[in-house]
């Protein structure tokens, strides 16, 4: 991020741990809502990263493999998520 990459930074945690606190600039989509929320809110060339809490947690894994079968054509999974984010003292924002 701090190089100017563009992508597209996804959280897949539900709404309310979205709106307590995700990695800076996040967008919030779901697992639950991720067909509809990635058909309006991505496009199938996008660079996509997609996180959730840790590596304990399954939500991003599931919305990576979705994604991937929705034909999004550029999608990585930040398996260590949310928790590693902020160990290494990287920002957060709420809302």
């Amino acid at each position: 991020m701090d190089r100017g990459d563009k992508f597209i930074l996804v959280d897949a945690r539900n709404s309310d741990s979205y709106k307590d606190e995700h990695i800076k600039g996040a967008i919030s989509i779901p697992l639950g809502e991720v067909d509809e929320g990635a058909e309006r809110m991505l496009g199938k060339d996008d660079e996509i990263i997609v996180y959730c809490s840790s590596f304990s947690c399954t939500a991003s894994a599931n919305e990576v493999r979705r994604l991937k079968e929705m034909e999004f054509k550029n999608v990585e999974h930040y398996a260590s998520g949310i928790k590693d984010w902020k160990k290494a003292g990287y920002p957060t924002e709420a809302g």
